[in-house]
């Protein structure tokens, strides 16, 4: 049915008169692909294909400088607002800056693709502290612990996937 509407388009459009042995191959040779062959591609190229399910993160954080203040730790889902705005996290834990490694847990996440970015607000102010380039002057740090030449790592740099029911990590704070 649907093949029929494509060719059905084509013929009617006279612009296309000179495309109309390439559009048609195209339509045919996407339509006999296999379902699998049209899934998302990872950059690897193969299918990502994740059950469902959910799981517990865990994060301990390395790296203080002082246990002043508290952290805040922020799990993302997309590359939207990584890692600096934590308001666009699907979850936030905040938890004292106490001890050598505080921990922060994230409970009943489901299982794909995340990031993790940690910021220590030794002032308390709630916001990142940064100097008058942009830089930060407290502590940061994101999961895999990437290691970037200039500016924020990227959320790819930062992703994991979570497919298991428990998964631990440590994040390294960077002070700059």
């Amino acid at each position: 049915m649907r093949l029929w509407w494509i060719i059905k388009l084509i013929k009617s459009r006279s612009i296309m008169k000179p495309l109309r042995p390439f559009l048609l191959a195209i339509c045919l040779f996407t339509m006999c692909l296999p379902p699998s062959a049209r899934e998302a591609r990872a950059t690897g190229g193969e299918a990502v294909v994740i059950p469902a399910g959910s799981g517990r993160i865990t994060v301990r954080v390395s790296g203080l400088r002082n246990s002043d203040g508290s952290l805040s730790v922020g799990l993302f889902n997309a590359k939207k607002g990584f890692p600096g705005k934590f308001d666009k996290a699907l979850k936030t834990v905040t938890v004292p800056a106490a001890g050598a490694e505080p921990v922060a847990h994230f409970d009943q996440v489901p299982w794909g693709t995340y990031a993790v970015a940690v910021r220590h607000d030794e002032n308390g102010n709630g916001k990142l502290d940064a100097n008058f380039l942009g830089m930060p002057k407290e502590g940061v740090g994101t999961s895999n612990n990437p290691r970037t030449s200039f500016g924020p790592p990227s959320f790819e740099d930062a992703s994991f996937v979570l497919e298991q029911a428990e998964l631990e990590m440590t994040i390294r704070l960077k002070y700059l």
